[in-house]
């Protein structure tokens, strides 16, 4: 199927001013990309992706950037803030990849539970091995074969060959539905954390879906129509 970009499937809206926001804190561009695909999809709630800083992207360095943006600091005022009233959440999209060393990221889990003892909505949703594998489940059912991921030089190299023309943020992230659906019936916890292959960004997703629902039916209904449009 050939997906159009969004801006030719659905305007995008503003926020209420009393819209509920979920602050993603995101490892890479790839993410920050696949989450801007929402911003503007439905006006009850406002999503804001957020880039690491300059390129520091472990766990740690994203706590700290989210310290920053919230709490600012002697010469940065905080530029974010989060309203337990409008039940405001902040979610930290991360790796396993090589994060295990140094406890990095239990140092990130520590953190976010911590917030959530004075209030609820601080998360982490962790990918194994990386955010690619949220991508895969877009369009796969089942687990990658670990032999065939064996057969190429990176897990990203792997996904890229397993959609057409590789993953394209400007109009694939549509499909958020079924990924979440393939995503948590392959999820496995061991010791706390995603099994290989298993991803727990469904989570997040699932909140997104939550409040534009209805948008997204429509934009895959418009989608089919002109894909059928086009083979008439």
């Amino acid at each position: 199927m050939r997906y159009l970009s969004r801006n030719k499937i659905y305007e995008k809206v503003d926020p209420f001013k009393n819209a509920k926001k979920l602050y993603i804190f995101c490892e890479g561009d790839r993410e920050t990309g696949y989450f801007k695909f929402f911003q503007g999809l439905a006006s009850n709630i406002d999503i804001i992706p957020v880039s690491n800083d300059n390129g520091k992207s472990d766990p740690v360095k994203l706590k700290e950037n989210a310290e920053l943006l919230f709490n600012g600091n002697i010469n940065t005022p905080a530029i974010f803030s989060f309203s337990s009233e409008l039940e405001d959440e902040v979610w930290f999209v991360i790796d396993t990849d090589l994060w295990n060393e140094g406890d990095k990221i239990n140092k990130l889990k520590a953190f976010v539970n911590e917030k959530n003892v004075q209030y609820s909505g601080w998360f982490v949703v962790q990918s194994n091995p990386c955010f690619e594998l949220w991508l895969y489940y877009h369009f796969h059912a089942d687990k990658p074969n670990e032999e065939d991921v064996l057969c190429f030089t990176s897990f990203k190299e792997y996904v890229a060959s397993k959609i057409t023309g590789g993953f394209d943020n400007r109009g694939m992230p549509v499909e958020i539905q079924r990924a979440a659906k393939n995503a948590e019936i392959n999820f496995e916890l061991a010791d706390d954390q995603p099994v290989l292959f298993s991803t727990e960004v469904f989570k997040l997703a699932k909140q997104i879906i939550k409040f534009t629902k209805a948008q997204l039916n429509q934009c895959l209904e418009d989608l089919r129509k002109s894909q059928s449009n086009r083979s008439e």
